[in-house]
């Protein structure tokens, strides 16, 4: 049987997205199946698509693209055949109406399967006669207006079943929207089993991921973690995931002054590997029609505070069992149901043991094996459907040029392969394990993949998923751990930068491999590799899965006197490519906390390193880049070898030489010893800059009789003129200080 599912993009990040994926790689099992994106926006979709699915990509919207159809002439026009009160009606066009339409006529598809409003109607206009029709319903009745349910209604009627997410919504749907001959049902969202181990919810992280949008109420947490900070410092929250509301929602931070608390970390793919560095979940959503995190944070043992809204919490969460409800907006009651979690370790640990087991059936078999007893309810498979000849779709596409004025390579339909209707575009499945861009260009003739976790020890322990091709792998691996043999595939290690080095590690028998805790790894990005030895062909190593949470808190691990060496792996976009992040330091002065006002900005931190001849007090080295010009603040030291300083705002903004001075934040810990950059190096963030943020001050412009320059500018009622100052990052993790104009 052959499943197409209709969907608005799948290059992008989502719910939608996620759970159409999960939903087509379970039914790839039995099926042929095809995932049909109106839309490709990007190069290489955000999440992993399973090879055995089939993508295509209707209209090109990658803007430096050479096939980009922004600017074509129907890509102007508006859509005739798309619902004008869709949500993104504006976005569709004469030219997704062709795509779609051309498509679908020449489509064998057995089941079409629309997974958003417009595209419902879509699929109800366009589908392959004798097809099953079904429309998926992601978001709730009460979501969508009034004019879009009318609008919809023949749509609807048109389907064979119309599915929602949560019993909840389909209860509402019977109700307030007869439609006799479409059985309408619920068959809730899957979520596979993760990649990564349980959490064991120790810790101190609190974290929520989804799209940073209004109705996620990203707000009310941020809030009710003021409260939490209040009387548990040492807790942070980390959200995930990009959207309109991120400036807002830093802002927010800002005011409330929990830079130091509350981390936007950016979308994160996939997200297992986050939910399980938590202790607890959080979502405060106002509306969910079925909630992804919740099961996703479940799946990984994380118990999860939610907001009790319609529909899919409640039906979802076991209140008090597996996780804890709350009403919708109420700051203190969200609050107290972290603080509740956070006082007591053992409910916390009950309740995720519960999670694990109770989210089970959210399993992608068993959901799966509903809708595949749905379609055989509904004869799929079994109808006569209309046979399109090879000649007739030839004529069909040349009609299809013809109404759309194009030339061949304009983006319209002129003769792809059978599974696309845009010519330059591919035809198929993205790879999933591209050549990276160091000069690799996956001639190897195999595409590793793998897994990768630090270990609490600081080791890191690579499983090789698809290894290359064997020479020879027939003998028998041995009952115990065996040494690597000479023909097992070898994972190179290659430090980037002008004198590329390498390092070699063979895997085992059983496709694993260690690199031990406090290995001769120069600082710098280590790219992996998997080499063949028989043929010495090399290809880039993709990462599945990569679990930090052995790199979250290397500080801990060390002993007095100490240097850094911290090595953190990571998945780099867009390829997905496994790296490396090394970082080593004989004397270190780890950046920690800032505490931020208008007047001033505190500094803490922490020397790491063997120094015996410490100076009685640290000295803040700050040093102009490209410049010799130096301004030096004392300190003071606290206990462990810690320290603060406060930083001379002032000074600094006395003096701003250029449209945009930096400074760079030095300690000088000995009155005989080279300062050593101050930076943020111990942790599992590779780049901070966007995630640890803070926000600016503002300072006076220092000139000749600044006073009565200000009170002439205030009678005038004429904006003062001020300077910027803003505590950064920057790509090595070393903190600096930007001065501009406001």
């Amino acid at each position: 049987m052959k499943i197409s599912f209709l969907i608005h993009t799948v290059y992008g990040i989502g719910g939608t997205i996620r759970t159409t994926l999960n939903l087509a790689e379970e039914l790839a099992d039995r099926h042929e199946v095809e995932i049909v994106s109106v839309f490709r926006h990007r190069d290489i979709p955000l999440f992993t698509i399973d090879p055995r699915i089939t993508v295509v990509p209707l209209v090109d919207t990658r803007p430096k693209s050479p096939t980009c159809e922004k600017e074509h002439p129907d890509q102007l026009t508006p859509a005739e055949f798309f619902p004008r009160t869709e949500a993104r009606f504006k976005e569709y066009s004469k030219l997704t109406d062709e795509r779609v339409r051309a498509h679908y006529a020449r489509s064998d598809a057995d089941v079409v399967i629309g997974t958003r409003p417009g595209l419902v109607a879509y699929a109800a206009r366009f589908a392959p006669e004798g097809a099953v029709l079904i429309g998926q319903e992601h978001m709730t009745y009460n979501h969508h207006k009034p004019a879009l349910r009318e609008e919809l209604r023949p749509h609807l009627e048109a389907l064979d079943a119309f599915v929602t997410v949560s019993e909840g919504d389909a209860a509402v749907w019977r109700e307030q929207m007869r439609l006799p001959g479409t059985r309408v049902l619920c068959i809730p969202n899957s979520v596979p089993e993760p990649m990564v181990a349980p959490s064991d919810q120790s810790g101190t992280t609190v974290v929520a991921a989804g799209r940073l949008s209004p109705e996620k109420r990203y707000d009310v947490l941020i809030r009710a973690f003021a409260k939490v900070v209040a009387v548990r410092p040492e807790w942070t929250l980390r959200i995930c995931g990009w959207g309109t509301e991120r400036d807002k929602l830093r802002r927010h931070i800002d005011t409330l002054g929990l830079h130091n608390h509350v981390f936007l970390m950016g979308p994160r793919s996939p997200i297992e590997p986050e939910w399980v560095k938590g202790a607890i979940a959080a979502s405060t959503s106002r509306h969910e029609s079925f909630g992804m995190t919740l099961v996703e944070s479940m799946r990984c043992g994380v118990p999860m505070v939610s907001t009790d809204c319609d529909y899919g919490p409640r039906e979802i969460i076991k209140d008090g069992e597996d996780g804890l409800l709350v009403p919708v907006g109420d700051v203190d009651a969200v609050a107290a149901a972290l603080l509740r979690l956070i006082e007591d370790e053992g409910l916390r640990r009950r309740m995720g043991e519960a999670a694990l087991r109770n989210a089970r059936r959210f399993d992608p078999s068993v959901i799966a094996e509903r809708y595949d007893d749905l379609f055989t309810e509904l004869g799929a498979g079994t109808r006569k459907r209309r046979a399109v000849a090879a000649g007739a779709a030839v004529r069909d596409q040349s009609a299809a040029v013809r109404d759309l004025g194009a030339a061949p390579g304009s983006g319209a339909p002129t003769g792809g392969g059978a599974h696309s209707a845009v010519p330059d575009v591919q035809d198929e499945a993205p790879r999933e394990h591209p050549a990276d861009d160091e000069g690799h260009d996956g001639d190897a003739g195999f595409a590793p993949v793998a897994d990768c976790v630090a270990e609490a020890d600081g080791s890191l322990t690579v499983t090789l998923l698809a290894p290359p091709a064997p020479t020879d792998r027939t003998a028998p691996a041995a009952p115990t751990d065996p040494p690597a043999r000479p023909d097992a595939p070898r994972l190179v290690a290659v430090l980037q930068g002008r004198d590329p080095v390498e390092r070699t590690y063979a895997f085992r028998a059983d496709g694993t491999l260690s690199i031990p805790a406090g290995e001769d790894l120069a600082e710098g990005n280590w790219v992996c590799h998997v080499e063949d030895p028989a043929t010495g062909a090399r290809a880039p190593l993709t990462a599945r899965a990569v679990d930090q949470r052995g790199s979250l808190r290397p500080a801990d691990r060390m002993g007095p006197g100490d240097g850094v060496r911290h090595l953190v792996p990571y998945r780099r976009p867009p390829g997905h490519l496994l790296e490396l992040r090394s970082w080593v330091r004989a004397v270190h002065a780890e950046a920690g906390d800032i505490a931020l006002t208008d007047d001033r900005a505190t500094l803490t931190g922490r020397l790491l390193g063997p120094v015996t001849d410490r100076a009685d007090r640290p000295e803040l080295v700050m040093r102009r880049y490209d410049s010799h010009e130096e301004v030096a603040v004392p300190g003071a030291w606290l206990s462990g070898d810690r320290f603060r300083i406060d930083l001379p705002w002032e000074e600094l903004a006395g003096r701003r030489r250029r449209e945009q001075d930096t400074w760079a934040l030095w300690l000088r810990y000995a009155p005989d010893r080279a300062p050593v950059k101050i930076a943020r190096l111990l942790d599992d963030v590779v780049a901070k800059a966007d995630v640890f943020a803070y926000r600016p001050v503002r300072r006076h412009k220092r000139r000749p009789l600044l006073l009565a320059r200000r009170l002439v500018r205030k009678v005038r009622r004429q904006p003062q003129l001020m300077v910027e100052l803003t505590l950064r990052y920057d790509g090595h993790n070393a903190l600096y200080v930007r001065v501009t104009d406001a």
